[in-house]
């Protein structure tokens, strides 16, 4: 398994148990976002079925004990199949056709056709404990989370990866609905179509830990701002030592300049004539040709703005030279 997929699933496990206990007025508001992301209503001889399939059996567990709590219906939960793509047991729950109605999933139009809900406020009477449960229940049933790396070892994660928070939809105007309560309580999150899906989605790391907040899950929030400071800090060791490779290859290519005016000179008999300052600044990079500017100012007690005139000088004057041949 994945870095990311034990990310997302730690973020999940967290969030599932900031709403184990509910309180009253958030048990429909739980089971509304639960049926609007992974149940199915079809039509049958018996009128409309309403059912629920996911991978995650603690939530329908716990869906059907709210249920049980809340309208005295039971339901069964049963293994449907193996998703191929992931390899986990998918659990379907069927549950009563009265909780249809109750919960609003359905309405009649002006014309009296039958329409599926997409509003996302019908349950929330300005309550925040339920506008939390809503978006915590939405994360839990469509939403995935992956970081670039991971804090236990900050080994990186597939190449390109990013910071990316999202959630899919099946239903493009309750999508949009979340889009616009998200956006009310101030969140940045962008909307993007995936084939016949909605997806609501932050790739900023700051706004995923602001969000992650909202929905309780702090041990992840920390876990993204480790992931971030341990990142930057990489990022300016690169910067810092790119810029010594690159000190260090002006160093090298200035340095082979200076030896070849020095030869040049000597080959010219010219650097016998020059002060004694010249020549000892001469012999010393010929003996120490990879030394820096900083490293010959200590071998001779000059400074550093001495010897790199002095170096200047030499090279100036070998260019005289080949001035003079090229004549």
């Amino acid at each position: 398994m994945t870095n990311q997929l034990t990310f997302s699933r730690q973020t999940k496990n967290e969030v599932y148990k900031s709403i184990y206990h509910l309180k009253n007025c958030c048990v429909d508001v739980f089971l509304y976002a639960l049926f609007k992301c992974l149940g199915s209503l079809t039509f049958t001889n018996r009128g409309l079925a309403l059912s629920v399939s996911t991978e995650n059996n603690d939530l329908l567990n716990l869906a059907c004990k709210l249920v049980k709590q809340q309208y005295g219906k039971s339901c069964k939960i049963q293994s449907e199949n193996t998703n191929s793509f992931s390899g986990n047991v998918i659990f379907n729950a069927k549950f009563d056709l009265d909780l249809v109605e109750k919960l609003k999933l359905v309405h009649y139009d002006e014309q009296g056709l039958l329409q599926l809900a997409t509003k996302t406020n019908d349950f929330f009477d300005d309550n925040e404990c339920c506008r939390r449960v809503f978006l915590k229940t939405l994360f839990l049933c469509c939403g995935s989370l992956s970081v670039p790396v991971m804090s236990d070892d900050f080994t990186e994660s597939k190449k390109g990866q990013r910071y990316h928070m999202e959630m899919v939809f099946v239903d493009q105007d309750f999508a949009k609905s979340v889009l616009d309560l998200l956006n009310w309580l101030g969140f940045d999150f962008k909307m993007t179509k995936r084939k016949s899906h909605t997806v609501l989605y932050l790739k900023k790391p700051e706004s995923i830990a602001d969000f992650l907040v909202y929905l309780n899950a702090m041990k992840s929030k920390l876990e993204i701002e480790n992931v971030m400071i341990e990142r930057n800090l990489r990022n300016v060791a690169n910067r810092q030592s790119n810029c010594i490779n690159a000190n260090i290859d002006k160093a090298i290519v200035a340095s082979n300049k200076q030896i070849e005016a020095i030869n040049l000179l000597q080959q010219a008999g010219k650097l016998a004539l020059l002060t004694t300052q010249l020549q000892d600044v001469a012999r010393l990079r010929l003996a120490h040709p990879e030394a820096t500017l900083e490293e010959l100012a200590v071998i001779t007690g000059i400074s550093k703005s001495g010897i790199r005139h002095r170096l200047d000088r030499l090279v100036a004057l070998s260019k005289d030279i080949n001035q003079g041949e090229n004549k």
